[in-house]
Formats: structure tokens, sequence, C-alpha cells
């Protein structure tokens, strides 16, 4: 019997490592992809570290405000132009530089939109994860035991999906109050069932596979099962879906904080600063108000598509494009 299990084993692990080598050489080949996901690092990376080092190296604060960012008239500074002086009338040639230009309240648009992306990520990732953890849990225990278990489960995601979601959003977010975490939650709350869907369907057709049945015949228990054969074959297509998700949810999110139901001010996330860019009206004389942020909400939309169209073709190569 030992033998035999060494026997299946080996091919098997030799498959898994083909099929990854694969998967890697596919992935590589897809220069948009590659691309995408080379953006999105930087972009983390950006959040992460670079946010505190422009607010060091610029001497700016993500919430400070400064009088001489904002001329006579109370107008912004534009992009790549240094500090008024004390008459508010003529830039100064030695103060300070706003690479990006200030809000209408002299804050720092650079460093607010580093910070804005610490924000956003934070609740787009964070709302993905545990919006596919609920899916998984209510998906799996569909698909895997069906009858009243599934009829139940998916009568809740058809429910969950009929309602409009960003305007319920908004009505739960105005109930619990704007915050970062209820932030999280209240995404999470209104993207489960995409991910549940997506598990269910394809636990149904894991359940009737051999390996599941030669699991079940041996005495595996239905959590063995689920956690060490099911699982890992939803990891795929779930990472592809994940990545889709998070894409709408940092648009989400942008959504909520722009309405002043989501991440609360003065914390900066890329929603607020567009919400601030044109509700002021600022963004008629000074377009990047509104261009900065709107454009990093689009470059990153776009990135996190593209990435998510490369793993599906390069998982299952059937799909490319």
């Amino acid at each position: 019997m030992s033998v035999t299990v060494a026997e299946t084993v080996a091919p098997a692990e030799g498959v898994l490592r083909s099929s990854g080598r694969d998967f890697w050489r596919r992935f590589h080949r897809d220069r948009l992809a590659m691309g995408a996901a080379a953006f999105l690092v930087l972009l983390v990376l950006a959040a992460v570290a670079g946010a505190p080092l422009a607010a060091e190296v610029t001497g700016h604060a993500p919430n400070a405000e400064y009088s001489s960012a904002l001329d006579l008239n109370g107008f912004p500074l534009g992009l790549m132009q240094r500090t008024y002086d004390a008459a508010g009338e003529h830039h100064d040639p030695r103060g300070q530089l706003f690479v990006l230009g200030a809000d209408r309240l002299g804050r720092d648009q650079l460093v607010r939109l580093l910070y804005g992306a610490r924000v956003s990520l934070m609740v787009a990732f964070g709302a993905t994860s545990l919006a596919i953890l609920i899916g998984v849990l209510v998906g799996i225990a569909a698909g895997y035991y069906g009858g009243k278990v599934d009829a139940v489960a998916s009568r809740f995601i058809e429910s969950a999906m009929a309602f409009p979601a960003l305007l319920l959003a908004v009505g739960l977010a105005v109930v619990i109050g704007a915050g970062l975490v209820n932030a999280l939650v209240v995404i999470a709350v209104f993207t489960w069932y995409y991910p549940a869907r997506l598990v269910r369907t394809q636990t149904i057709s894991l359940r009737r596979t051999q390996f599941v049945e030669a699991a079940r015949s041996i005495g595996g228990s239905d959590v063995h099962i689920l956690f060490r054969h099911v699982l890992p074959h939803l990891a795929a297509p779930l990472l592809v879906y994940g990545t889709s998700i998070v894409a709408t949810n940092i648009l989400f999110e942008a959504g909520l904080s722009y309405l002043g139901v989501g991440v609360p001010l003065p914390t900066a996330s890329w929603g607020s600063m567009l919400s601030d860019g044109v509700t002021s009206g600022y963004y008629r004389f000074d377009p990047a108000l509104a261009l900065v942020p709107g454009a990093a909400l689009v470059l990153t939309m776009l990135a996190l598509n593209l990435l998510g169209d490369g793993l599906r073709d390069a998982f299952d190569p059937r799909t490319s494009r």
C-alpha cells in the first residue's frame, strides 16, 4: 500500500510543479498583465513607504493647512508652484514647492494623494477579504450539502443581489456613521454574494469528482474534504475574481467618501479629494484638483482589471484573448 501511495503522490506533485511553471510562463508573456502588476506593486510601495517619505521631505503633514498655499483671493496653488508671500499676491521664489498644488484649504495634494492611496487600498482589500470569506463560507456550504441548505442559501444570495447596493450602502453608512472600519464593513456586506455564487457553482462541480468521492469513501470528514480537497481548487478562480472585486470596491469606497459617508474627514481618501475638488468649484480654475485623484482611481482600476484578465488567461489558456 505504501508503494502505491508513493507512486501516486509523486506524479501528482510533478503535475502541480509543471502546472505552476506553465502558469508563470503564460503570465510572464502577457505584457499588459505584467505592467499592471508592476504598477500595483509601485502603488502599494508608494502608499506604504512613499506617503511618510513625501511628508518628511516636503515637511507637509497630510491634514496640515498652509495659508501661504492660498493667494489673496483664497485660490490654492497649482501644479509645481511655490507658496505665496505674506501679502498673498506673488509667489515666493524661495517658498515651499507644492508638486501637485494645494487644495482649497491649503493642504498638499501630493501628500494627501499618497495617504489617500493607503486608505483606499486598505478599505478595498480589507472589504474584499471579508466579502470573500463570507462568500466562501456561504457558497461552499450551499454547493457541498445541496438540498435545503442550498435552497436557503441560494434564495438569500438572490435576495441580496436584487437590492440596489449603492443606495442601501449609503443608507447603512448614514445609520452606523462614517469611519474606516464602518466603510469596510458596509462594502463587504454588499459585495459578498458575488464570490458566494462563484464558490457555490464550483463546489457543485467538485463534489461529484472522483477524488472527493474517494475521500468520502475512506471516511474523510466534511471539514477535511472541504478544506483539503475542495478549497484548493477554488483558489485560482477566487484569485482572479478577487482582483475585479478589489477594483469595484475601490470605486465603492470612493463613492461613499465622495458622498461624505465613507472615510471621515479630514482623513485623506481619493473619493473625498475628488469630492472636495468638484463640490468646491475650484476644479474650474485648477482642473488638477479633480483630475489627479480621478486619474489615480482610473489607473488603479484599469491595472486591477488587466491583472485579473492576465491571471485568468494564465490559469486557463482556453480563455486567452
